[in-house]
């Protein structure tokens, strides 16, 4: 088994380690979920592992290596959840996360195409773990500057 990520987060400087391991993560619409009750937001995520990008797997001749894994993340301490440019009912909708933006009481994910989702906080405490076994992809995700 590959090397599984677990990370925590509690405030800005936290946060920006979180968006750079996130960039680029793959979000099933369906895997997003709220649950009010309990303050807490779950999503998982198909994320790139930008740790492993470029290397060679034992045995392999030639080529990068691609790979994703899906990464569960949880928020705690969310009061209410903000959605703009898609609705949780387009279930069958992936996005592709650009990044993740602290705000004074808020945790905002921005992803292409315009989408975002911005979580209203209080006492806030975010985790990120990888799950499962990582898959070759053959795409390495680019960006036009």
């Amino acid at each position: 088994m590959s090397e599984l990520l677990k990370l925590r987060a509690q405030d800005a400087e936290d946060i920006q380690v979180i968006a750079a391991v996130l960039q680029d993560s793959i979000a099933p619409v369906c895997d997003m979920t709220y649950k009010p009750d309990e303050k807490t937001f779950i999503m998982v995520v198909h994320r790139f592992r930008w740790d492993r990008a470029g290397s060679l797997d034992p045995g392999q001749t030639e080529g990068p290596c691609f790979e994703r894994i899906c990464c569960a993340l949880e928020v705690e301490g969310v009061e209410a959840v903000q959605r703009q440019g898609f609705d949780k009912a387009e279930c069958d909708r992936m996005l592709e996360l650009l990044t993740v933006l602290p705000g004074p009481d808020s945790l905002q994910f921005v992803f292409a195409g315009g989408a975002k989702l911005k979580l209203k906080v209080g006492s806030w405490r975010l985790r990120i773990e990888d799950f499962g076994e990582s898959w070759p992809t053959p795409h390495q995700p680019c960006h036009v500057t």
